[in-house]
């Protein structure tokens, strides 16, 4: 995502913060670039199609302050030796709580793993790294989280005409709306679909259901204090 100045300058997305930059174009598995954050955005790797959901899935929650990825996490075996562990996802949340995330697929979680990971979890909670660490598979993502973090995904960039109508449009609405209505107020078609799932991603809209983002869902709008 390049994020274009008014000078007519461009800003490109700053490189990932990660302690450790994963391996990208490899012949065996999944590998993947994507730009994450406001703005221009920081580049980021992954090294499977799950963490990479996963990650988009946590970027896009409403509690998710900030998100890195391959977080070093130095801790000790049984034996006392020193080990170094790369945590795949860290979100700092809104509620100053920091949450750690092992991807990993089901068919890899060995007994060995489970007592790595639960060693690693002790330690960096009573360091006071983590709030907490989690294990997480294909298999706990919700598709429907995940379709709409997709979707919020490829609505980021801002459009300051269509976004300031469908503002318009939100403000002046009261009690549930179909967003199909609202799209029709815009008068803006596909844009103004677009406009309203950013203000979805933002807050200023609530979903009635969770369910997958469409025309026929309801929406009501957020009351501010």
């Amino acid at each position: 995502m390049l994020d274009e100045r008014f000078d007519g300058g461009i800003l490109l997305p700053a490189e990932s913060k990660g302690d450790r930059k994963p391996q990208v174009g490899s012949s065996h598995h999944f590998t993947s670039t994507m730009v994450l954050g406001d703005g221009p955005g920081v580049r980021t790797d992954f090294e499977s199609h799950t963490e990479r959901k996963a990650a988009m899935v946590l970027a896009y929650r409403r509690n998710t302050r900030s998100l890195k990825t391959q977080v070093l996490f130095e801790w000790s075996s049984e034996q006392n030796q020193k080990r170094r562990h790369f945590i795949d996802l860290v979100v700092e949340r809104t509620d100053d709580r920091v949450v750690g995330y092992a991807v990993r697929p089901d068919k890899r979680v060995s007994q060995k793993y489970l007592a790595d990971l639960a060693r690693i979890k002790e330690q960096a909670v009573a360091k006071g790294f983590l709030n907490n660490l989690l294990l997480i598979s294909a298999e706990d993502l919700c598709p429907v989280e995940v379709h709409n973090a997709k979707l919020f995904h490829s609505v980021m960039r801002a459009d300051p005409f269509g976004d300031t109508v469908a503002k318009d449009v939100v403000r002046g609405m009261s009690g549930l709306r179909s967003i199909s209505d609202l799209v029709a107020k815009t008068k803006l078609e596909g844009m103004g679909f677009r406009a309203l799932v950013r203000l979805i991603c933002s807050g200023h809209l609530e979903m009635l259901r969770h369910e997958k983002i469409g025309y026929n869902s309801m929406v009501f709008k957020k009351l501010t204090p």
